[in-house]
C-alpha cells in the first residue's frame, strides 16, 4: 500500500510539474499603452514594438500592430499589447488617419502624427531608441502623446 501512494504522489508531482514549466503564460507580460493627443477618429493608430536599437534604425519591427481609434474619447485612448518576455522594449506609433500603413508627406513635413513611449520627441531627426526604451519585468504601463507638425 505504501509503494502506491508514493507512486501517486510521484505521478502528481510530474504532472503539476508539465504544466508549470518556466515558459507558460505565467513568464509573459502585458504593457498598456496610453495615447494621448490624437487629433481626431479618421483612420487607426499603427504601434510597432521594437527591441534594439538597430532593428529600430532598419524599421524592422518586433511586433507591428494596426488599433482602432474606436476607443477614443477626449483625444485619448488606451490599448494593451499582452504576451512579452522580460526585456527591452520600445514603442514607436504612427496615428494613420488614412490607412495606409505609412507616414504621410506634405512637401517634406509630415502631415500625419507619431509618438514614442514615454517621450515627446521634438527634434527635427529621428530620435534613438535609448530615448524611448524601457524595460518590462512585470505588466507595465507606458504613455504616448502624439506629436504633428
Amino acid at each position: 500500500m505504501k509503494l502506491m501512494n508514493v507512486f501517486l504522489v510521484a505521478v502528481i508531482v510530474w504532472i503539476t510539474g508539465s504544466f508549470s514549466s518556466p515558459n507558460s503564460d505565467d513568464s509573459k507580460h502585458n504593457i498598456t499603452v496610453t495615447i494621448s493627443n490624437v487629433r481626431s477618429s479618421k483612420g487607426r493608430i499603427q504601434l510597432q514594438v521594437y527591441r534594439t536599437s538597430e532593428s529600430f534604425a532598419a524599421e524592422n519591427p518586433y511586433k507591428e500592430l494596426y488599433v482602432s481609434k474606436s476607443s477614443l474619447s477626449n483625444k485619448t485612448m488606451t490599448y494593451t499589447i499582452y504576451g512579452f518576455e522580460t526585456g527591452i522594449y520600445g514603442l514607436a506609433l504612427l496615428d494613420d488617419e488614412n490607412a495606409n500603413k505609412e507616414m504621410d508627406y506634405g512637401w517634406v513635413i509630415p502631415e500625419e502624427g507619431f509618438g514614442f513611449s514615454d517621450y515627446y520627441h521634438t527634434a527635427w531627426s529621428k530620435p534613438t531608441f535609448d530615448q524611448f526604451k524601457f524595460t518590462v519585468s512585470a505588466d507595465k504601463k507606458v504613455s504616448v502623446k502624439i506629436r504633428y507638425l
